[in-house]
């Protein structure tokens, strides 16, 4: 139930989303009978018109993605006992209708993986990954497509294990321990965006791994940026990466899935 309520909540409340959603009550409120109700909608439209032109000029979306990005630097460990690739961005309705995985910005985190499993080859190798809520019906898993994408670079899937249930992080830690039964004395590699690593961290710590950082696609320098760029989609990209992680390490909090507000 949690899980639905918190997808359907992120549908309303994402940045992008919610500015749209505004910006139409707005002008409602402008047809709307009465001069208070009118002028009340006019100056929301102006408001929200003045906000997306900031968004747009500022890069309001490096300024709070760059926290995340900078929290888990790479580790690597003398000794690795496993690495764990972490779902993201699969298709399993586009890689079902065009006969090829789609991956989109999980690529980066399959390069990453797979030089990690040269550089440690007798790590076990595991992957992570379900299917979403709101995902259309198809027959493929993310564990599927992922299992096509990696034999093609060339990673040895014939010696991965391939979780595919989880939904969602905290089902990815829980399911995979479920699975691989860690023990304190191993160490473990765990690679996902690193915009996301924070929220990752603390769910793979939480259900008893012992647990490094191996972050990879990046979208910030890592600095703050004061370049100045018109560039609307960009920044509300950014944006919405960061809301959505922020908003998720508050409510992985609340529901009990971390033991941290702000792992470190």
């Amino acid at each position: 139930m949690m899980f639905t309520l918190s997808k359907v909540f992120w549908a309303f409340f994402s940045p992008g989303n919610m500015l749209v959603l505004l910006l139409l009550a707005g002008g409602f409120l402008v047809t709307a009978k009465g001069k208070t109700w009118q002028n009340l909608g006019r100056k929301m439209c102006f408001d929200i018109a003045f906000l997306l032109f900031f968004v747009a000029i500022f890069p309001v979306g490096d300024w709070i993605l760059t926290p995340l990005e900078n929290r888990f630097p790479p580790v690597k460990p003398d000794h690795v006992d496993g690495i764990i690739l972490l779902g993201g961005d699969e298709k399993p309705y586009l890689s079902e209708m065009r006969g090829q995985p789609v991956v989109h910005s999980s690529a980066q985190r399959y390069i990453e993986f797979a030089a990690l499993a040269r550089e440690y080859p007798q790590a076990k190798l595991v992957f992570t990954g379900g299917s979403s809520l709101l995902a259309p019906e198809a027959k493929l898993k993310e564990a599927e497509i992922a299992r096509q994408s990696l034999a093609s670079i060339g990673v040895p899937v014939q010696r991965m294990v391939f979780e595919d249930q989880a939904r969602n992080t905290y089902e990815n830690a829980v399911k995979t321990a479920a699975l691989v039964h860690p023990v304190p004395e191993q160490s473990w590699l765990l690679v996902t965006s690193a915009w996301h690593m924070a929220r990752s961290m603390a769910c793979f710590r939480k259900a008893g791994w012992n647990i490094y950082p191996a972050p990879t696609d990046y979208m910030t320098s890592g600095k703050l940026s004061s370049r100045l760029q018109f560039n609307l989609e960009e920044h509300l990209q950014k944006m919405n990466l960061a809301m959505h992680e922020y908003y998720g390490l508050v409510a992985y909090r609340l529901m009990g899935y971390t033991d941290s507000l702000w792992p470190k």
